[in-house]
């Protein structure tokens, strides 16, 4: 591969001691090229061989987001919609901002439940891929999602837990759902989804307890509209096809949902509260998790973990110093307002793309 420099807007950070490499998987979807080489997407990894989404990009359809234009498709029980993740391994913070908007982008989405949120999911095993392995109950999963979902007028919240493919879910009103911010916080066995709408304080939504989940986890975004069509279709059928007016002929469809999300940024959980998760109140959590999301950029920054497997990485800092090795397709650029000083040892092998800047 030829060596590219790239000035990249994912903001995606570690440090030595205060921060740990959760940081690597902060994006602010300012760069078009951090969707394939940082993202998965379910329909890949699970051998579905069908696209369920019929526009998704970052930094193009939306400059700054990632913008994901569901077909009709959906999450309930054993049906599987959208997701694009990545793999967390740990206790987590995911923060996003969403709005969620007809197609025509000048009202809220029309079908039932249209709506786009942050998922965290089991990953299901499929070693001949999902066409072949496939069987029922096998969905676990949490969300919380902003746009149409039923009943009323709208907009509305939707959270969703479903544990071995049998969905609870519950639907609130809201004012908007454009700039809604949505939270998702992994504490051990608990899981707990707040939101923040424009202008106002963070609400803490709901907490579930699920023991049953991995240690490592999918998380990211989902997208989903029109379930009145959906619902007329057998759930692996739906998982396994693209349902619009192209695929079956004769058959109406209304996929009306477009979800744009402006940030994807990830924290440890705040320094006290995994010591009394167990006992704490709702308050005692939302003193924890209310803080403001801004991108990460610390004075000084030390990079001593490795990067590699074709991550595109753009860190910012006042003042960096690395002694890491780049590795496997990395494509990386470091910029620092001060000061940038590699270290003896710092590595860069040949299929890399790497660029230092003095801004």
């Amino acid at each position: 591969m030829n060596k590219r420099l790239f000035f990249l807007s994912l903001f995606i950070f570690f440090v030595h001691n205060s921060y740990t490499q959760i940081q690597l998987l902060n994006d602010e979807f300012d760069h078009a090229a951090t969707l394939f080489a940082n993202w998965q997407n379910i329909n890949d990894t699970e051998g579905w061989n069908v696209e369920q989404l019929e526009v998704y990009d970052i930094n193009t359809s939306e400059p700054g987001h990632l913008y994901m234009m569901p077909h009709t498709s959906s999450w309930y029980e054993d049906y599987k919609g959208t997701l694009l993740f990545k793999m967390v391994d740990q206790n987590f913070v995911m923060t996003t901002e969403i709005t969620a908007t007809n197609r025509a982008e000048n009202n809220i989405p029309g079908p039932s439940f249209s709506l786009a949120g942050i998922m965290v999911r089991t990953p299901r095993n499929y070693p001949n891929g999902a066409l072949a392995d496939w069987t029922p109950g096998g969905e676990n999963y949490i969300f919380l999602s902003t746009g149409f979902a039923s009943g009323g007028a709208g907009p509305h919240l939707e959270v969703k837990t479903t544990t071995d493919g049998n969905s609870v879910l519950s639907i609130s009103p809201i004012s908007t759902s454009s700039n809604v911010q949505i939270r998702v916080a992994r504490i051990g066995a608990e899981l707990i989804v707040l939101y923040r709408l424009p202008g106002q304080s963070w609400v803490l939504h709901q907490r579930y307890m699920r023991p049953d989940f991995p240690d490592e986890v999918q998380l990211g975004f989902v997208t989903y509209t029109d379930w009145n069509s959906v619902n007329n279709y057998q759930p692996f059928f739906h998982n396994s096809n693209v349902l619009s007016a192209d695929m079956i002929p004769g058959t109406v469809f209304n996929p009306d949902l477009i979800g744009r999300f402006d940030f994807s940024r990830f924290d440890n959980v705040p320094a006290g509260l995994e010591a009394i998760i167990a006992t704490a109140s709702n308050a005692d959590i939302l003193a924890f998790l209310s803080y403001d999301s801004e991108p990460f950029c610390p004075a000084t920054l030390h990079i001593d973990d490795d990067i590699n497997n074709g991550n595109i990485v753009f860190i910012k800092a006042g003042t960096i110093t690395a002694n890491n090795t780049l590795s496997e397709d990395a494509e990386a650029t470091y910029q620092a307002q001060n000061s940038l000083e590699l270290q003896a040892g710092f590595q860069a092998d040949g299929s890399v793309s790497f660029s230092g800047v003095i801004q």
